[in-house]
C-alpha cells in the first residue's frame, strides 16, 4: 500500500472512530433523559447534564457538516470513473449508492445533531408503556399544568398490573393538598375507581391519609379498619380509623424516610387492632444524591436500607413522563420485601405523596408559557 493509501486508511478509522464515540455521546445522553437513576457523571448534577446537552449538540452540528462532506466526497468519487467502468459495473455501483451508500450518509448526516431530539422520544414512549410490566403495581402521578384552574388537584392514580387481564385495573386514586397552607401537607384517598369490596386484600390500602410537616420534618399516617367482620374481606361500611404510621423524612437531595408503622390488611377488625399487627420499621433512601434537577421530572430509586448501610430491595422507582404530556409521571411499583400488601404499605405511600409534590413542580415549571 502506497503512503497515501496509509494516510486515507488512517483517515478513515479516525472518521469512522468519531462517528462510534458520538454514538455514545447521543447513548448517554438518551439514558440520562429516560433512565436518569442511579446517576452517573453525566446527569450527577443539574450543570453537568446542562452542559453535557450543550456540547452534544454543538459537536453534533459541526459532525453533521463532515458526514455531509464525507458523504459528497464519496459521491464525487464513485462518479469520476464512470466513464471507464462498464455499463454492468455503473449499475453495480449506482444500486449500491441509492440503496446501501446514500441511506448510511443520511443516517450520519442526521444523527449527530438530530440523534438525541429523535431518539428519547422513541425510547420514552415505550419506556411509558412497558417499564412498569414487571412489577405489581404502577401509579401515575398526574400534576397540574401552568395554565390549569385553581380547582384542579394533584393526584395519584393507582394500577394494579394482572398477567391474566389484557389492561392493568385502576383501582384508586390519592390527592395531595396543602392543609393550612404552610408546612402541613396531607396525601389521602380521593375516589375509588375500583369497588372496593371488589379490590384485592394485598392492593386495598388501609392506610388512607399520610401527613407530612415540613418545619419538623416529620410524617404520621391514620389507618381506615372494619370494624364488624365480612365474608369477601373487605369492609366498606362500619369503619373506625386509627394512627398506624409515623417518622421522620428528609426532603433534601438525599432523600431519605425512617418510617415506624403497624399498618393491617383489611380483613383486620378494628377490635383487634393493634395487638394482630406487628411493628415494622423501615429505612429507606436512594443510592446517590440529586433527585430532583430544576426543568426535570423527579428521578427516584428508592431502596431499603440495611443495618450495615447498604441498600438493598427496590421499593419504587420513577420512569418517565407521558409522551407530550409532562404533568404525568409514571412510577413501578415493588413495596417492602416480604410484605403482605407491600403495594400499600407506608413505604410506598409516604414516599409518593412527596414525590407527586415535586411532580407538581417540575409540571408548573415546563408547561409554563415561553417569555420570547
Amino acid at each position: 500500500m502506497s503512503g497515501s493509501g496509509y494516510v486515507y486508511l488512517l483517515i478513515g478509522t479516525l472518521w469512522a472512530a468519531v462517528n462510534v464515540a458520538d454514538a455514545w455521546w447521543i447513548y448517554y445522553y438518551v439514558r440520562a433523559n429516560v433512565d436518569p437513576v442511579p446517576r452517573n457523571a453525566v446527569d450527577k448534577s443539574s450543570s453537568a447534564l446542562s452542559g453535557y446537552t450543550a456540547m452534544m449538540f454543538i459537536f453534533g452540528f459541526v459532525w453533521s457538516i463532515v458526514n455531509l462532506m464525507v458523504g459528497w466526497a464519496a459521491l464525487a468519487a464513485s462518479l469520476e470513473g464512470r466513464y471507464n467502468r462498464s455499463r454492468t459495473a455503473n449499475y453495480m455501483i449506482n444500486l449500491f449508492s441509492i440503496f446501501i451508500a446514500f441511506p448510511i450518509f443520511v443516517f450520519l448526516f442526521i444523527m449527530p445533531f438530530c440523534g438525541g431530539w429523535i431518539v428519547v422520544p422513541l425510547v420514552s414512549s415505550n419506556a411509558w408503556h412497558h417499564r412498569c410490566d414487571s412489577y405489581p403495581a404502577f401509579v401515575i402521578l398526574d400534576a397540574k399544568s401552568y395554565n390549569d384552574p385553581r380547582y384542579v388537584v394533584n393526584v395519584a392514580y393507582f394500577f394494579m398490573n394482572q398477567p391474566s387481564a389484557a389492561e392493568p385495573t385502576q383501582l384508586f386514586t390519592y390527592e395531595i393538598a396543602n392543609t393550612d397552607g404552610g408546612d402541613n401537607w396531607l396525601f389521602s384517598v380521593r375516589s375509588w375507581q375500583t369497588p372496593q369490596e371488589s379490590i384485592p386484600l394485598d392492593f386495598y390500602p388501609t392506610l388512607q391519609s399520610v401527613h407530612y410537616n415540613f418545619a419538623t420534618q416529620t410524617i404520621d399516617g391514620n389507618c381506615t379498619l372494619p370494624t364488624v367482620a365480612n365474608a369477601t374481606g373487605n369492609v366498606v361500611g362500619n369503619t373506625t380509623t386509627v394512627p398506624c404510621m409515623s417518622g421522620t423524612f428528609d426532603p433534601g437531595s438525599h432523600l431519605f424516610f425512617n418510617i415506624t408503622s403497624a399498618v393491617p390488611l383489611n380483613s383486620t377488625l378494628a377490635a383487634s387492632y393493634p395487638a394482630a399487627v406487628p411493628n415494622a420499621t423501615a429505612h429507606l433512601t436512594i443510592p446517590d444524591n440529586g433527585w430532583t434537577f430544576t426543568g426535570y421530572a423527579p428521578a427516584v430509586e428508592l431502596e431499603e436500607q440495611q443495618p450495615d448501610g447498604s441498600l438493598g430491595h427496590l421499593v419504587l422507582k420513577t420512569t418517565v413522563t407521558k409522551p407530550h404530556d409532562s404533568t404525568e409521571l409514571r412510577v413501578c411499583v415493588a413495596g417492602p420485601e416480604g410484605r403482605q400488601g407491600a403495594t400499600v404499605q407506608p413505604e410506598v405511600l409516604a414516599p409518593l405523596g412527596l414525590i407527586l409534590m415535586r411532580q407538581a413542580d417540575y409540571a408548573l415549571f415546563n408547561t409554563q408559557p415561553s417569555s420570547d
